[in-house]
């Protein structure tokens, strides 16, 4: 059963810069595990036994956490050419952001540069959606959400990824049914100018699709996860990771918390996805382990599922106990909220 959105795998150059970024400017500073090794249970994923640095971070205001990937033994391989809005695979990096307006003037003021100021989008479903693009230090696209809360300006969690797709219907059909994105947030056909920075101004289809957990996650920080499918009809996409590796410079998979590993897997085998690893129990160092599985979309895009063992050497349940704890004396000392 798929709780939340855990997730998500980006391959970077370089973990000290990227984590110094996603901590000091981003609020990601819960560090939940950091380990350097030759992770045999990849083996399958990446393609060789090769010594990788994993490193996952939390933000306490809620969301998906960040998982930093950097290969030591190897070099990081990078892009042939750069991701273009429409390449097929993962585009972006969508966070929660609260108090926008102030928000990206704060980071403006620390040095971010961002590709766009900030823009308002009317929803089909209804309502606005206000955003702003930026990049990370290794080219990664981020966008920057707001969400309703927050006393002061912050960056929060993980809110969603956009992903490029050679057949929106049937992508679409696919996330829906395999998945469980059943809440369609928002439907766009046609060119955005405001958008021009991130997209080259190209003609889209788009659809944001919304997953409404059955149950509460493990962690009381994650929250449900959120899908933007990018369709370029004029525009052929090249394959993001082709002929490059898990874990080479570049967004590279999300990933569900999930309860009963196993029986989620075959449940979402018997709706129509690809197995490409089966559930293997794995340790990510500090004190954190638990089980994961891959399976495919229909354009290759690889999705994990995890089962949380235990976080920081505690169990789910004490985790959860101890984390509602701290959230309750952050923001009631006004640090976090």
């Amino acid at each position: 059963m798929i709780t939340a959105f855990q997730h998500v795998g980006m391959g970077v150059r370089d973990t000290e810069r990227a984590y110094r970024f996603y901590r000091d400017l981003l609020g990601f500073r819960l560090k939940l595990s950091d380990k350097t090794s030759y992770l045999e249970e990849m083996a399958p994923i990446v393609g060789a036994v090769v010594e990788m640095r994993a490193l996952m971070a939390a933000n306490l205001r809620g969301g998906a956490v960040i998982e930093l990937i950097e290969h030591t033994s190897t070099r990081p391989l990078e892009p042939p050419q750069p991701v273009e809005w429409g390449d097929i695979g993962y585009l972006e990096l969508g966070l929660k952001a609260f108090r926008l307006d102030d928000l990206y003037l704060d980071l403006k003021r620390k040095g971010v540069e961002f590709l766009t100021p900030v823009r308002t989008m009317e929803l089909s479903s209804g309502g606005r959606e206000k955003y702003a693009y930026l990049r990370d230090p290794d080219g990664l696209l981020l966008q920057l959400v707001e969400v309703e809360g927050g006393k002061k300006p912050a960056v929060g969690g993980v809110r969603h990824v956009a992903i490029g797709v050679r057949d929106l219907e049937g992508s679409a059909r696919f996330y829906r049914e395999v998945f469980g994105f059943r809440e369609t947030v928002h439907r766009f056909r046609g060119v955005l100018p405001e958008m021009e920075p991130v997209t080259g101004g190209k003609e889209m289809d788009m659809l944001i699709l919304r997953h409404v957990p059955e149950e509460e996650p493990v962690l009381p920080l994650l929250e449900g996860a959120v899908v933007k499918l990018v369709h370029t009809p004029d525009y052929k996409g090249k394959v993001i990771y082709e002929g490059r590796r898990w874990g080479d410079v570049g967004l590279m998979e999300m990933a569900f918390d999930v309860k009963d590993l196993p029986g989620t897997v075959n449940a979402v085998l018997g709706r129509g996805a690809e197995l490409y690893h089966p559930p293997t129990r794995v340790d990510m160092g500090s004190g954190t382990a638990g089980s994961f599985a891959y399976v495919k979309d229909p354009d290759g895009n690889v999705v994990e599922m995890v089962e949380v063992e235990k976080v920081l050497h505690a169990s789910p349940r004490m985790m959860r106990y101890a984390l509602t704890l701290l959230l309750k004396a952050f923001r009631g000392s006004g640090l976090v909220f």
